[in-house]
């Protein structure tokens, strides 16, 4: 019988492309959400390539469903009044139903002093601008800072003011419970004698920061002064963080009064016993590198993140077991959760509801989501009536407009 060595040779490199190991362009497989800075990236990745996409929304997830959380102003100006309050929401990305969970009780109560001072006076339309000197303003601005499970860490500022008198300022955080619409505190936490005690090394820790301060006056700006007289130590000032993987608490000065600091007064991180609602966070947050990355590791991948130095952005790379890496893009810091949508793999209702809230996304723009809506005055006597509020066209953040008055001649 004749040899054919074309034939056997062609034989021997099918059989072996069909048994080698697969490309090293190809990544692993991998689901899950990214949620850094003021948005969310979702990666998924398969041998023949991988997408992230990125849109403007909060995602968090506690009670086995998504949900989305965003900011509402609510706005009850006047002609010479500009009151605008903020709201926090949480929406539930399956019933599409958005529950308050902040409310604003400082704007409200303004609003509620001049409406019964001027009865005569209707509020603005939407679209009708204020004037842009005031007698009475009362704003606010509620920032979001993490989600750790149910559990919303946030930062309120406020600022009013009715001429000619100086205007009154605060800010101040805060941790509410978006299953309830509660501020949290540290006892529904860690329990009453634990939270005593990490109450105690708080308080210890700003009388030390401030009598510090005092004896380095001379060196500090005069402004320094002035603001310490306005700060004060608030249990129920804080919020919550993670230390080496553990909960943690951070406890932030409260800032009252009439110099305008947007900043609190950060206290040193106070670790707490973890509970077992960490135990659902801890597998969303990145541990960190001996060569200062953090990354999420997982069975067959590994999820890396690098800060960018020079412009504070954060360089996301996927990496397989045989430590074969993939650039996946570049998110805006701070990194706060990794959802993982693999395993378990979620079921089809929820990658339905979580893909419309992405193509939602698109409209909200470059800025957290903000919608603007109306509610009724003293709202905070009557939020859980008014829970479960529908907002059927959010729209990226509207100020309302002002009047300019005439340059006098």
């Amino acid at each position: 019988m004749t040899r054919r060595p074309g034939v056997t040779l062609l034989l021997f490199v099918v059989l072996a492309s069909g048994c080698a190991a697969p490309r090293r362009d190809s990544p692993p497989v991998a689901d899950f959400l990214l949620v850094a800075g003021d948005s969310t990236y979702w990666v998924t990745a398969q041998p023949a390539g991988f997408r992230m996409r990125g849109e403007p929304l909060i995602l968090a997830r506690f009670g086995g469903r998504f949900h989305e959380v965003y900011v509402a102003d609510d706005d009850h100006s006047y002609e010479d009044a500009l009151l605008v309050g903020q709201f926090v929401f949480s929406r539930d990305l399956i019933t599409d139903d958005s529950t308050i969970v902040f409310v604003d009780t400082l704007v409200d109560r303004v609003a509620r002093a001049y409406a019964a001072a001027h009865p005569d006076e209707a509020p603005l339309d939407p679209d009708d601008p204020v004037d842009d000197l005031p007698i009475v303003t009362a704003t606010s601005e509620v920032t979001l800072l993490d989600v750790d499970g149910p559990y919303l860490s946030l930062e309120y500022h406020a600022d009013t003011r009715r001429r000619p008198e100086p205007g009154f300022h605060t800010t101040w955080r805060t941790v509410v419970d978006m299953r309830t619409g509660n501020p949290v505190r540290l006892d529904d936490l860690i329990g009453p004698a634990a939270a005593s005690r990490v109450v105690d090394q708080g308080r210890r820790s700003y009388t030390a920061l401030l009598d510090s301060a005092r004896g380095r006056m001379s060196e500090l700006p005069d402004i320094v002064p002035l603001v310490l007289a306005e700060v004060s130590f608030d249990p129920g000032s804080f919020t919550l963080v993670q230390l080496h993987g553990r909960p943690a608490v951070e406890f932030a000065g409260r800032m009252s009064g009439r110099q305008d600091v947007l900043n609190v007064l950060h206290l040193p991180v106070l670790p707490i016993d973890s509970e077992a609602w960490w135990a659902e966070v801890r597998p969303t947050l990145p541990m960190p590198t001996a060569d200062g990355r953090e990354q999420w590791v997982r069975p067959g991948y590994t999820v890396r993140a690098a800060a960018d130095t020079m412009d504070g952005s954060i360089d996301v790379t996927l990496v397989d077991s045989t430590h074969h890496v993939w650039a996946l893009g570049r998110v805006h810091a701070p990194l706060r959760h990794v959802f993982w949508l693999d395993r378990p793999r979620i079921d089809s209702t929820t990658r339905l509801a979580l893909r419309r809230a992405f193509d939602d996304a698109v409209s909200y723009g470059e800025d957290v989501r903000v919608a603007r809506l109306r509610l009724p005055l003293a709202l905070g006597s009557r939020v859980r009536a008014a829970s479960n509020v529908r907002i059927s066209s959010p729209r990226p953040a509207v100020r309302r407009p002002v009047r300019r008055r005439p340059a006098t001649p």
